[in-house]
């Protein structure tokens, strides 16, 4: 099954209002261990929700592989949630971006749009679709994140970049 499939069932399942649990958390701290294709490394995620529309999203990720010296990318975005019912969320970010990549060092805008949503009262889907201006590239991920408190919970996510390739990770979140 081709990852644009996967993505169209997850936003299908997310939106058809058969969800049972209650909404997700805008206020977490995530780590993650990243696997691209030809590069790992790390991501840390902080997101702070203003109201219950807003929130912000800190975003750095390290990677180290065969593109000729380490990437890191930071991202600052200030994302807008629209809930679809009482356990999906339509999210729309815009923000800045400052990407490395060896010795070059390049900014401009990110976007992301996604759906976010509780299929079961402890197992959170997401599925978005990105976009960066200085990579000049589109990434479709989805993730799966089994919640075992409600401040504690565990990610698999997939994915594919069209700079970067496929891509894997497994996430830590401590939601506050």
């Amino acid at each position: 099954m081709s990852l644009k499939k996967v993505f169209l069932a997850t936003t299908l399942a997310l939106s058809s209002g058969i969800t049972l649990a209650s909404g997700v958390s805008y206020d977490y701290l995530d780590v993650s261990l990243q696997e691209y294709d030809g590069a790992d490394g790390y991501n840390f995620e902080l997101s702070k929700s203003f109201s219950s529309n807003l929130y912000g999203r800190i975003d750095y990720t390290d990677l180290d592989g065969d593109f000729g010296g380490e990437f890191s990318a930071t991202r600052l975005n200030l994302g807008y949630l629209a809930s679809l019912n009482s356990s999906v969320d339509f999210i729309a970010e815009l923000g800045y971006e400052d990407i490395d990549v060896g010795v070059a060092d390049d900014n401009g805008f990110n976007a992301r749009l996604g759906f976010r949503g509780m299929a079961t009262n402890q197992l959170e889907l997401g599925a978005f679709a990105s976009y960066s201006d200085v990579l000049e590239s589109t990434d479709i991920t989805v993730e799966g994140r089994y919640h075992f408190t409600d401040q504690l919970s565990l990610a698999l996510e997939i994915g594919n970049d069209d700079e970067l390739d496929e891509h894997y990770g497994v996430s830590v979140r401590y939601s506050f």
